[in-house]
Formats: structure tokens, sequence, C-alpha cells
């Protein structure tokens, strides 16, 4: 209790896991219903106003005007069983700490139903230019929610203190321009705003700061922590190039090559579940009450290659098949960190505890994804029909899985269609997503519940202010289980030519 106004800047530095969307670190998903269609295998074809994400330099190749709107729907589902495990706080001293064996859980928010795009591009009567302007919403989940479990129903809430909740929404705003030299090669580049509206987030934390103690379940003094932010803007850059050496045979690279971080100003809130036993917690800034806090999450670089083979009936391409090999540097996120420029946490009859800017390590690290897909024209300019797999290594080690993201390896496949009346294509996707089960034993597992107020420090040996279970270890670990995943897009654009 003595130590419980700590409990604050641990609150604010767990809240910065809250735009970690999905699988391959914050983004999941595919941009636009034809790539979503090929299975992402985009970066060589890129003939709509996606190339504008996927590679810039593709404006080039188009002959006319486009004006595209869609959108994707999506249904994501994310379960958790804990690992069964000993409760201590209820250990008997007869029978000993009894077994906790926990409920499944799963989002409870699976429904996404809005994922805009908007965007046009444009030749502005020059031959060998292509301009476009768009914006959007990247792929991801914008949304989970988990049971808080507690009191009676601790065993429904056992990802409790990893997350309770979050929403994120991350729009783009982009423009583009490329130079083409014949029908041989072309150069192009993409300013990017990224903007976040909203970031909200809330777990629960243990604020138990009595030596040897140990709560792995539950515990009279869980806090309920939360933070509710924005970013206005954070500036990115895309490059991208394709080479046709025949007609046939066409090779591309892009990469997001600015190295920037996205920095969201953000409220704290900390709210005793018991404030019977607890008491009030209040934030204050030389004197003030204040609650602000700034948040800076890396972006990662990610860098498309693919090679396209396009089979052709005079200038007519009758089908192609791309394979693609994406690599993002999602190991530029090695931890979050959060400034609160001088916050203090206070609690009735405690002297003010200062709040010092805070890193926390996510042990995040590089992912490779191949993706393989392609175009068949069914009924030249009436009908075409696409399909596409891929694969997608995972961004997170086992030990460090969280209910924050699906964090392992991913494969999936995708199917679609374009329907052409005139002037306007009709373009539709389906596009499956899977994390095969992974699966944590409490031996394996590196998540700690955050126990701020916790007498035992690091290295976590004293016998005296240590409970000896956890030896060696800050407090319990809670992320032991097993976690599967799946995603479900529909997808629909209308492009429109001219």
């Amino acid at each position: 209790m003595k130590s419980i106004t700590t409990c604050a800047a641990f609150f604010s530095s767990l809240l910065l896991s809250a735009v970690a969307l999905a699988d391959g670190g914050y983004y999941a998903g595919t941009l636009g219903a034809k790539a979503a269609g090929r299975g992402g295998a985009f970066t060589a074809k890129a003939d709509d106003v996606t190339a504008i994400s996927f590679n810039p330099a593709g404006l080039a190749k188009m002959d006319a005007s486009l004006f595209q709107i869609g959108n994707e729907a999506s249904y994501n589902t994310y379960s958790f069983t804990r690992a069964p495990t000993l409760d201590y706080r209820r250990t008997d001293p007869q029978t000993g700490a009894p077994t906790v064996v926990f409920d499944k859980v799963s989002n409870g928010t699976p429904w996404q139903m809005l994922l805009p795009m908007l965007g046009a591009t444009s030749r502005l009567g020059l031959e060998n230019w292509g301009f476009g302007l768009a914006a959007f919403a990247p792929p991801g989940i914008g949304k989970m929610a988990f049971p808080p479990g507690g009191g009676q129903n601790y065993s429904q809430g056992g990802q409790r203190y990893m997350m309770l909740s979050r929403e994120a929404i991350i729009l783009t705003y982009a423009a583009s321009a490329a130079w083409k030299y014949q029908d041989v090669f072309g150069l192009g580049a993409t300013a990017e705003w990224i903007h976040v509206p909203r970031l909200n987030y809330s777990l629960v934390v243990d604020g138990t700061g009595f030596p040897k103690a140990a709560n792995p379940v539950s515990a009279p003094l869980d806090i309920l922590a939360t933070t509710k932010g924005s970013s206005a803007f954070t500036f990115n850059a895309i490059l991208g190039a394709w080479y046709r050496p025949a007609p046939f045979l066409e090779f591309a690279l892009s990469g997001q090559v600015v190295p920037a971080n996205i920095v969201t100003h953000s409220t704290l809130t900390v709210t005793p579940l018991d404030p019977s036993v607890v008491g009030s917690i209040t934030l204050t800034r030389r004197g003030m009450a204040a609650n602000d806090v700034k948040l800076t999450l890396p972006l990662p670089m990610i860098f498309r290659s693919g090679v396209r083979y396009r089979h052709l009936d005079g200038t007519r391409e009758v089908f192609d098949v791309e394979l693609d090999v994406d690599y993002a540097t999602w190991s530029r996120v090695r931890n979050f960190t959060i400034d609160t420029n001088g916050l203090q946490a206070n609690a009735s009859g405690l002297d003010a505890t200062p709040l010092d800017r805070i890193v926390i390590d996510k042990h995040w690290r590089d992912t490779v994804a191949f993706k393989l897909g392609g175009d068949y024209a069914v009924v030249p300019d009436q009908l075409t029909l696409r399909a596409g797999a891929y694969f997608e290594t995972a961004v997170a080690d086992p030990a460090y899985a969280n209910v924050d993201f699906p964090g392992g390896p991913q494969l999936g496949g995708a199917l679609g269609a374009s329907l052409f009346f005139k002037q306007f294509e009709v373009v539709l996707a389906y596009q499956v997503r899977v994390q095969p089960s992974v699966s944590v034993s409490e031996n394996d597992a590196r998540v700690y519940q955050q126990v701020p107020s916790s007498a035992c420090v690091a290295p976590y040996t004293s016998t005296e202010y240590c409970n000896a279970n956890f030896l060696n270890q800050p407090s319990p670990a809670v992320n032991a289980g097993t976690y599967s995943a799946s995603s479900h897009l529909l997808a629909i654009n209308v492009i429109y030519r001219h």
C-alpha cells in the first residue's frame, strides 16, 4: 500500500500496446479489393488507385483516369484459454494453493463493418506521367474487447492482466506522382499523412505492495487503467519502381522508407475496482490536476518485391501470375515509450510519486511474407476472376504471445472477381487469414502481471520480499495458454475509368 501511487506509471506504460492491431504488428489484411482477391500479390500489377500504397510507380502505366471508392468489412475472431494455474492468494495451510481452470475468452466485438477508401488517378494530360490522391483506413482490426472477470467470475477473464479492450482508428491521406520511360521502366513516390483520431485502451493491474504477495488470478487491489488519445500528423513516404525487360515479364520494388514514429497525445485515468480497499488516485503536474501523457510508437519500414508473368494474346493480357516477397522491419518496435512530462501520482496520506519516461520492451521481430496470386480474363472486358494465397512469419516469439494482437504466423487464401459495365468495374473479394494455434507453457511465458507497488525488485531473488514460487521473475506470468485467431474479410470497390 505504501507505494500504491507508483501504479500509475506502470498503468500508462502498459497502455502503449493499444495500437497493436493484428498480425504483422499494427496492420492486417490487404488494401483494396483487387489486391485482396490476389492474396496481396499486387506490387508489380498495381493497376488501380491502391498503387499509391503498393507501388506508386504503377500510376505511370495507367492509360485512363480512375476514380475509385470502396469498403472492407471483416469478422475477426481471437480466442485465448489461459493455462490452469495455482492461485497462491487462496492458499490453504492444509491443502495448499488451489488450481484454477480458466474459461475460454474471445473477442466480443468481432464485426468491423467500415474500412473505407477513396481515391483518384490521372495523367493530367502528360503522356509518361501519372498522379494520384487517396484517403483510406489501413487494413487492421480496429476494435477488440474481452470479459473483465474478477469477483466470483475471475476465471472468465483470464486475459484481463494483459488487456480488456482497445479501439484504434488510423487514417492515411496520400499523394503520388510517377514517371515512366516508354513501357520499359517506371519510378514513383508517395507522400503520406497518417492521422490517428482515436486510440483507447484498458486493462487491469495488481496494486498490491505487500512483501511476498502473489495474486496470479485476481487481487483485492486490482485497478482499471484507461487511456484515450489521438495523433494529428505523422509523415511517411513510399518509393517504387518497375522494370519490364520483355512484354511478358515484369519486376517491381517498393518501400515505405521513412523510419517514422506515431506520437499520440492521450489522457490517463486510473480507477480502483474496489475503492474501499485502495482509495482514490489522482494525477497532478506542478501541483495542478493533470492527466495528459505522450505515447511514442515506432512504425516499421516495409519493403515489397514482385515478379509477374503476363500471358499475352497479341497485346491483350489473358492471365497473369505474380509472386511477391514482403519484408517488414518490426524489429524497430523493440519497445513502446511514454513521456509523462513531470506527471505525479497521489493517494490520500502518501507522498506524491513522480512518473518518469517509461520504456516497455515488446520483443517484436522482422517479418517476411510470401504472396502468390493472379488474374484470369474469363470474358475479356466483362468478367475477370482472381485468386491468391499467402504466408507471413510470426512477429512475436511465442513466449511473448499476448491478446493485444495475433502475433503468430499467418496463412490464408483469397478469391475475387471483376465485373465490367462499360466504364465501370465492380470488384469483389473474399480473404481469409488464420493463425494456427499457439500454445505457451507457464515455464516459457514471459508476459508478467504488472505489480508496480511490489516490494520484490530486480533481480527478484530476495526471499524476504519475493514470493518463493516466483523467484527470478518480477511477478506471475499471465500469458500462458492457447491462442487462436482468424479473420474473414469481404471487400468491394467500384472503379470508374475515363
